[in-house]
């Protein structure tokens, strides 16, 4: 059976803009395509899990949203690419506007988004892998039995310094996107 890596989009794919709205500021991180690339090799299926509380503070439109999501898919699929699924969540359990104000289980390190993309592909979370720049990324893998990996762009180096012995572990902390496909194909 395929296996399911899930990928942050924000800071593990693509730049990290804090709270990117325009879909002409998306720019993928170096390497990025040929990583996914060499997971659809390698037989995995590839999600992209991503929170977007921007739309849910107000700071952009699920339009807006949407049209970076297309943008990034346009540029994967541009350089051979495959992204098998792509799950959102607009939610924030503090901030925003008041109909999307709330503890939900699709943000991030909550399995919801996982299992959509698991669900709409047919797969298993189970010997899922997370990759992203923050810990609640890291989380998400482990929550669900797997692994995480933390990647140094984006927010992963402040990320990175929040570790401490008795909160989260990552399986891998690598310097990008690459270095943690590489680690899958050596140890996933």
């Amino acid at each position: 059976m395929r296996r399911l890596a899930l990928l942050d989009r924000d800071g593990t794919i693509i730049d990290e803009k804090h709270f990117l709205a325009d879909p002409d500021g998306v720019k993928l991180i170096p390497g990025a395509a040929d990583a996914i690339i060499r997971l659809n090799r390698a037989g995995w299926a590839v999600a992209i899990v991503t929170n977007q509380s921007g739309v849910g503070r107000g700071y952009y439109t699920l339009g807006q949203m949407h049209a970076v999501n297309d943008r990034t898919l346009a540029l994967l699929d541009a350089a051979g690419a495959k992204i098998d699924a792509l799950e959102w969540c607009p939610h924030h359990p503090q901030a925003g506007l008041p109909h999307l104000r709330r503890v939900c289980e699709c943000r991030k390190p909550r399995p919801g988004q996982a299992f959509a993309a698991a669900y709409h592909l047919g797969l298993s979370v189970t010997g899922c892998i997370s990759i992203g720049d923050r810990i609640s990324d890291v989380k998400l893998g482990q929550n669900l039995g797997g692994k995480g990996i933390l990647v140094m762009t984006g927010y992963g180096q402040s990320h990175r310094l929040k570790l401490t012995p008795d909160r989260v572990h990552p399986d891998a902390q690598v310097p990008d996107l690459t270095a943690a496909v590489d680690w899958i194909l050596n140890n996933g």
